[in-house]
């Protein structure tokens, strides 16, 4: 089997600006948005482990600098008249049942309200005060605060579903860098550009207080950030790298600290009571401060005073982002180096720590096997590269791992960038690669492709006969491996299937120059077309009828074009016969939520899998499960059930060489699954249980024997015992050799293709980080080295 590594993929990632959960009043779930520098919000779903479930598409110039989440959990006044107690309890229910909002900003001045299941924006104001540098809903969840570039904060009313500007409060000096609400919201604490930190009544709108922070030869401080604890005690980073603790009442300085952080500290947060307050930015280092409290020699309790206890470093660059999650004991970071850091909250600076993947959880890459081509989606831009093809050895045999010569390099034929200033939601290329279509949030767009094999050269051109099917944008976009028809996961959560049969006749395969950099201007066709696409169907199963509260976020496709999959946020999964233009069924609801959908290249079978690292394999003319699914999936090894803390699967590839066998991949390893072979099940080790009658030189021989069990844990060799067994005993192949994959297929049935991104390589792209000292001591004695210290 010869295999493509590609490591060309240009793909950054955009450094995270600002991270928010949902309110804690909302009890159904929880959701975590994380907006980035090119406008992209990323929803991941802590229920099983961070993922990242869906991307709500930003564009140029459209940075997010806040996200903020709302829940009303109160009856407005207008609303609470004339109620009787039963029902304004009533109503209360009501408004506690319906899902948080979303609220974003940034430099553009726009303040704007999305849909998060058709990632649509639904509401857009401005914020009267130019370039919005932060954000705060009260806890009531009916007034918005945003502060602005021109020194003021400005009030808007969300209560009600509503989204409209209410009142200024008092113009400040310098621009307002950080705000947050008291815990009686009648007060709002703001920090600016020019060392003073500000408290203003909310009902009149003054000034109530000014706290000064310091100075350095006269130059004005930035008060970064902000958090108010429970009992009203002010905490502020500035930009000295100083984290003070003030008296709401007095506006006096309780306690700061000068030397903790290096450099700016452009982050807190706290937890709900107030205990634990948490502080990071530049310097890269996230530092935690709790109370402690002194007894005097007479025993006499003292007051309490604020402590470092415990500091770690997570990231690579600057932390612009920290959030505390309660519910999943988990403290959230995020910065400049694009990554989402989880860590035990209870435990920091020692708990578990996991660097979520950058990149998406579905693929970015595509291919036209046909021609062996490989497409990669781009914040704007799609680039089609042609793979390249392997010197032949004849009969020679090779050891496995041998690096092989190209004939022929890989190649770029051409980087289509879109007019349009969004960024690509979902993008496709056929079997054949005379297709490509492209959709972001807004409209949908298809391009014809001609190839010129002998000389490379490739003709794109723009077909214009899709606008006239006034479809808006898709979430999903794939096409049948017969390359006749275009499958649409509309906004709306309907599926449309397109005939391309007459627009096809249209072109009739010229060549012209190669392409390797095409505006979508000149792939415009000049002449109208007298071809239509044709509208087939509109499966409207995930709507049920409504409006939908789910987003399709997965299509599949069977070998034969006759069957599609489609699943969508809420986990469901139907199946459409696209032969008779029918619904077929439907598949159970997993108890895990799943993460891809493939079909068998060879049979009507689907293979779902899902976060729990559980799959299900389904027949689908016999409209149930298959046998080794009903055999097999509740005596699934453990060992590979656990690797879904490593990372999430990411999709299913087929050898048509090896019809039996399938590969699971997610972004840090493979599992190759042999399923013509019977899982030899085996009983798991029980730990020994001991009373109060136990002799101690057993339980010494026993600690000893679980000290190092648990040192055998952590390391390399023992991970590769227990991928030995799995491959004796299950079957199951597990490869780790190849890291942060972000895609993984077979060409054909002997070339295969892995996609790596590796993290150095993201590095590079990256500013420069903050730097910092390193002393080293030698420590001599009578001429020998006995040890080196490092010392930060």
């Amino acid at each position: 089997m010869e295999l493509h590594r590609c490591r060309f993929v240009n793909y950054v990632p955009s450094a995270i600006n600002c991270l928010a959960l949902t309110p804690n009043t909302y009890k159904p779930y929880t959701l975590l948005a994380c907006g980035r520098e090119n406008g992209d919000i990323d929803i991941w779903d802590p229920r099983e482990g961070w993922y990242l479930k869906k991307t709500i598409p930003g564009g140029s110039n459209q940075s997010v600098e806040t996200v903020v989440w709302s829940h009303q959990n109160v009856i407005t006044e207008d609303e609470d008249e004339n109620l009787t107690p039963k029902e304004r309890e009533k109503l209360l229910k009501q408004q506690l049942l319906l899902e948080p909002r979303l609220f974003i900003s940034g430099l553009n001045g726009l303040i704007t309200e999305y849909d998060i299941h058709t990632l649509l924006p639904k509401n857009e104001v401005s914020s009267n005060g130019g370039p919005v540098w932060c954000a705060a809903v009260n806890h009531k969840g009916t007034i918005l605060a945003v502060g602005c570039e021109d020194g003021c904060i400005r009030l808007f009313d969300i209560a009600d579903g509503n989204l409209e500007y209410l009142r200024s409060l008092d113009r400040q000096d310098g621009r307002i860098l950080s705000l947050t609400w008291s815990y009686d919201d009648s007060s709002i604490i703001s920090g600016s550009s020019v060392s003073i930190i500000h408290c203003l009544d909310v009902k009149s709108g003054q000034i109530s207080r000014r706290i000064t922070v310091d100075k350095i030869r006269g130059e004005d401080t930035l008060v970064w950030a902000l958090e108010v604890l429970k009992d009203g005690t002010i905490v502020s980073g500035d930009s000295l790298g100083n984290v003070q603790f003030w008296d709401s009442k007095m506006g006096t300085l309780i306690k700061g600290y000068k030397e903790v952080h290096k450099a700016d500290v452009l982050c807190l947060t706290s937890t709900d009571d107030g205990a634990y307050v948490f502080s990071s930015g530049v310097d890269r280092k996230i530092v935690r401060f709790s109370t402690v409290t002194n007894t005097n020699q007479k025993g006499r309790k003292g007051k309490e005073q604020w402590v470092v206890a415990g500091e770690r470093r997570y990231h690579s660059h600057d932390v612009r982002s920290l959030l505390v999650c309660e519910q999943y004991n988990t403290l959230l970071s995020g910065g400049v180096d694009t990554t989402v850091v989880t860590c035990e909250l209870n435990s920091f600076p020692f708990g578990k720590v996991v660097h979520q993947q950058s990149f998406p959880s579905k693929p970015l890459i595509q291919l036209s096997k046909d021609k062996k081509l490989m497409m990669c989606q781009l914040n704007n831009t799609l680039e089609l590269w042609k793979l390249g093809d392997i010197v032949s050895h004849g009969k020679e045999k090779l050891h496995l791992g041998t690096q092989l010569e190209f004939e022929k390099m890989n190649k770029k034929l051409l980087a289509l960038n879109l007019k349009n200033d969004n960024n690509i939601i979902s993008s496709t290329i056929s079997q054949d690669g005379s297709w490509i279509a492209v959709s972001t949030i807004e409209e949908i767009k298809l391009f014809h492709i001609n190839y010129n094999d002998k000389s490379s050269k490739v003709e794109i051109k723009k077909v214009r006969e899709i606008e006239k099917l006034q479809i808006s944008g898709a979430h999903k976009l794939l096409f049948t491996p017969c390359s006749t028809k275009l499958i649409v996961a509309g906004i709306d959560s309907i599926i449309y299937v397109l005939d391309l049969s007459n627009v096809e006749k249209k072109y009739n395969g010229n060549n012209s120059d190669n392409e390797m950099e095409v505006n979508e201007a000149e792939a415009e066709e000049e002449d109208e077309s007298q071809y239509d696409l044709i509208l087939l169907k509109a499966f409207e199963q995930h709507t049920n009828g409504a409006t939908s509260d789910c987003t399709i976020c997965s299509l599949a496709i069977s070998s034969d074009s006759q069957w599609l999959a489609s699943g969508d946020t809420n986990n469901n999964i139907y199946v459409f016969n696209l032969d008779t233009l029918l619904y077929h069924s439907k598949l159970p609801i997993f108890s895990s939520y799943h993460t891809s959908i493939s079909f068998h290249p060879l049979s009507a079978t689907i293979v779902v899998t899902c976060l729990s690292n559980e799959f299900y394999i389904y027949d689908v003319e016999e409209k149930g499960f298959a046998n080794w699914t009903k055999e097999y999936l509740n005596r699934l090894p453990e060992t590979f059930l656990k690797l879904n803390e490593k990372s999430k699967l990411m999709g299913v590839s087929f050898n048509v060489s090896e019809p039996n066998t399938m590969t699971l991949w997610s972004s840090e390893y493979l599992c190759q699954i042999d399923l013509s072979k019977p899982i030899n099940i085996q009983t798991p080790n029980r730990k020994r249980r001991f009373n109060e009658n136990t002799e101690p030189n057993v339980l010494e021989e026993e600690k000893k024997e679980e000290n190092n069990t648990r040192n055998m844990v952590n390391s390399e060799d023992h991970e590769r015992n227990e991928f030995k067994k799995l491959k004796q005993n299950y079957h199951f192949s597990v490869i780790t050799r190849y890291k942060q994959v972000m895609f993984m297929d077979y060409i054909n049935e002997s070339e295969s293709v892995i996609v790596e991104r590796p993290w150095f390589s993201i590095l590079e792209k990256l500013p420069q980080n903050f730097y910092r000292h390193k002393y080293v001591v030698i420590l001599v004695c009578e001429m020998e080295i006995k040890c080196v210290y490092l010392i930060n």
